[in-house]
């Protein structure tokens, strides 16, 4: 079996939530745990770090994860999904896994398992990941959620620390249409005396929740913004910010937009729960997120060029994402013009996304190359409703984006923002050459 065979019985015969959207989801742990047994149990061999939100949990992830490196720890980390390539989903100390791992348990696992058993992609991927974080020994994993927690393949884990980031609304069709509800599924991570840390906690009906699950596992709570751990911070425009902190020093937090120092309070909280466990110093700390990149972090408000025009890139795709990056993108448009190529999925929010899009902006809708993504047309039309123009339809991402650029070049436009979803940048991130004109 050759890789490319291997990727093409991952994608295209087995469920791929990304691509497919609710045809493909499959709730419950029975068949993550069936894989799991037939290639020795890992998860019970990991030591691992879980963490669970609606927005911030990549980030942080990555964060903790080069926090522990900086610590001298052999780190595993798993994130989905993936921007470019499969393998940056599965890492350790931020290298992907190879190739032949990835084919080699494939095969063991359609020669064990492939007659009676049918996992979804992200089941498979999730044994995948635990049984090579084992086989290469890692010293603790930082392990994202896919989707909700509770129910998630994942959560087949006991963990040092559980970490929600955030609740809001995303994915109602599977895990509920209140804050109260989706907080359920999320709070399905919390395990019996295990600390958890909450990082957004002004939400009543999520704290209500947490709180609740906390105290009937006896799971010690820490509330994330709460703390008086940040005291002060510094906005550097395009590369971040500086941040004061009581217990760490001065941390350069490079990671753009205010929602990033939510997710670096998080995981202070969180660093100081296992500090004494591993030696971690506040120089580990400062080196650990000053090198956040080098783990291989990207599509988060990520600027991939500087100039004519700046260019930023951003996954997010949710009310609470856009929360943040409304504010972000006005600021733009007041300060030399802004240009926004963006395309959504079908299941998610587009009318509350838009909302939030600045007015004086020019928006081109495209839409990107799976199936769960909405036409540029159909996503052109609820832009026009909300009062949007001028816009327009390029419906392949990479013309889009050539098109944005010469735009800004020839409006004089200072930022180029591209974003909706992960399968956008996918798909410009896919074609090196395109990012780099």
């Amino acid at each position: 079996m050759t890789y490319e065979e291997t990727l093409d019985f991952l994608f295209k015969q087995l469920p791929v939530y990304q691509i497919e959207g609710g045809r493909a989801y499959k709730p419950g742990l029975e068949r993550t745990r069936e894989i799991l047994a037939a290639c020795g149990r890992p998860d019970r061999e990991l030591t691992a770090l879980h963490v669970a939100g609606t927005n911030g949990k990549g980030s942080t992830s990555y964060l903790l994860a080069s926090v522990l490196r900086a610590a001298g720890l052999r780190v595993g980390l798993f994130t989905s999904p993936h921007i470019v390539t499969y393998r940056e989903r599965i890492r350790i100390n931020g290298e992907m896994i190879p190739e032949e791992y990835i084919t080699r348990f494939v095969e063991q696992f359609l020669r064990d398992l492939g007659d009676h058993l049918q996992p979804s992609f992200f089941e498979l991927t999730t044994a995948l990941a635990f049984r090579y974080f084992v086989d290469e020994k890692v010293d603790i994993a930082v392990v994202e959620v896919g989707m909700g927690g509770r129910l998630d393949s994942t959560n087949v884990l006991s963990p040092l620390v559980s970490v929600i980031t955030n609740v809001s609304m995303d994915h109602m069709q599977f895990l509920g249409n209140t804050l109260g509800e989706i907080a359920h599924e999320k709070a399905g991570i919390i395990k019996p005396h295990t600390p958890v840390v909450l990082g957004r906690s002004i939400d009543e009906p999520v704290l209500e929740v947490v709180r609740a699950k906390a105290a009937e596992e006896q799971a010690p709570l820490t509330l994330a913004d709460q703390s008086d751990e940040i005291l002060s911070h510094e906005e550097i425009e395009g590369a971040g910010y500086r941040v004061e902190t009581k217990s760490f020093g001065t941390i350069d937090l490079p990671l753009i937009g205010s929602y990033q120092l939510q997710n670096l309070g998080t995981v202070l909280e969180t660093i100081k729960l296992i500090r004494d466990r591993y030696g971690i110093t506040p120089e580990m700390v400062r080196e650990g997120v000053a090198r956040v990149a080098d783990f291989g972090l990207s599509g988060r408000l990520q600027m991939i060029r500087q100039s004519d025009p700046r260019i930023f890139i951003d996954a997010g795709h949710n009310i609470g994402a856009w929360a943040y990056l409304g504010p972000q993108l006005e600021t733009w448009a007041g300060d030399g013009g802004l240009a926004v190529v963006l395309g959504m999925s079908a299941d998610k929010d587009v009318d509350h996304v838009l909302e939030r899009l600045p007015r004086e902006t020019h928006l081109i809708c495209t839409r990107a190359h799976v199936e769960r993504a909405m036409s540029g047309a159909d996503f052109a039309e609820h832009a026009r409703s909300h009062g949007i123009e001028p816009v327009l339809v390029i419906e392949d991402v990479r013309e889009a984006y050539r098109a944005a650029i010469d735009y800004c070049r020839a409006h004089s436009v200072r930022t180029l923002f591209v974003g909706g979803s992960f399968f956008v940048l996918s798909d410009l991130l896919s074609d090196t050459d395109e990012t780099a004109q």
